[in-house]
């Protein structure tokens, strides 16, 4: 009986500074300390500003981007669950294969959407537009077709 409470109190110790640890102290940004920063791997016009994390760990992470009117990001997928809020503009979301506009749905500010993992999905724009993504890591975009995206960013850069 002792030992298990021994234990037990061990396990309540460990749990107490494990968490403290975590949670030593809030991560906080003023607008203004928020500066963006052009993405790499994406088409000239995208920028990105990571908030919190380490993408290629496996903790959470926030990041954000802006994006010009008219910015497709095509069909990709990530292996894990990621959230998107929509800050300022409008996000037009669609799942499939390939980009269809027809079948998106316009998320404008205020707007969210869970996309699970391996779900295809893709993004794009008509106005100047922020969104935020969080999720857990490490981070992975896979492309549904590589080529055509390497191709989308080659164009950006004439």
């Amino acid at each position: 009986m002792r030992i298990a409470k021994i234990i037990n109190f061990l396990l309540l110790t460990l749990i107490s500074v494990t968490t403290t640890n975590i949670f030593a102290g809030p991560i906080l940004f003023k607008p203004s300390d928020i500066v963006f920063h052009p993405a790499p791997g994406f088409p000239k016009g995208a920028q990105i500003v990571l908030l919190r994390g380490d993408l290629s760990k496996a903790e959470p992470y926030t990041i954000r981007f802006k994006l010009p009117a008219g910015f497709t990001v095509l069909s990709h997928w990530h292996d894990k669950d990621e959230e998107l809020t929509v800050l300022s503009g409008t996000v037009n979301v669609g799942t499939g294969d390939k980009v269809d506009k027809s079948a998106s749905t316009a998320l404008p500010a205020g707007g969210y959407q869970v996309v699970p993992a391996m779900a295809h999905h893709y993004v794009w724009t008509t106005e100047d537009t922020v969104f935020q993504l969080d999720g857990m890591g490490p981070r992975t975009t896979t492309f549904v077709n590589p080529k055509e995206w390497a191709e989308l960013i080659k164009n950006s850069n004439k």
